[in-house]
């Protein structure tokens, strides 16, 4: 998940960064959650992560978002893990996302929800996780 975890870095920095993680149903969000925490602690970046209290937008950035960039100044990253967090009208409060699934039920390719992903994660092999390319060429 260092890989995953320099993506972010790469991308979008990491000044008070916020991150969406969402899945298939059934998969350990959690569990990939703490896998990209400890990815950017071997970047030595600050990061924790949170279980999602809602799915609702405004009980999310008021609740999770904004106190996590308001308490605080320089590098850090939050990880928000849960259901629903690449859904139509919370997927804009973050900064960088990431669909995680299985091969069991995979989604198509050019599903709504891995096309709003900044990244898909493989975690078919849950021990070894592995990045999808989901772009269109």
């Amino acid at each position: 998940m260092a890989a995953i975890a320099a993506e972010v870095i790469g991308q979008v920095g990491t000044n008070r960064t916020v991150v969406g993680i969402d899945g298939q149903g059934g998969i350990d969000l959690e569990r990939v959650a703490a896998a990209l925490v400890a990815g950017f602690a071997q970047h030595g970046v600050p990061a924790m992560a949170a279980a999602a209290p809602s799915t609702d937008a405004d009980v999310l950035r008021s609740d999770v978002v904004t106190p996590f960039r308001t308490t605080g100044a320089g590098d850090g990253v939050l990880v928000v893990h849960g259901p629903g967090m690449l859904a139509q009208g919370v997927r804009g409060l973050w900064r960088w996302s990431l669909w995680v699934e299985q091969e069991d039920g995979r989604l198509d390719r050019r599903a709504d929800v891995k096309i709003a992903a900044s990244a898909v994660l493989d975690v078919t092999d849950p021990e070894h996780p592995r990045r999808e390319w989901n772009d269109a060429c």
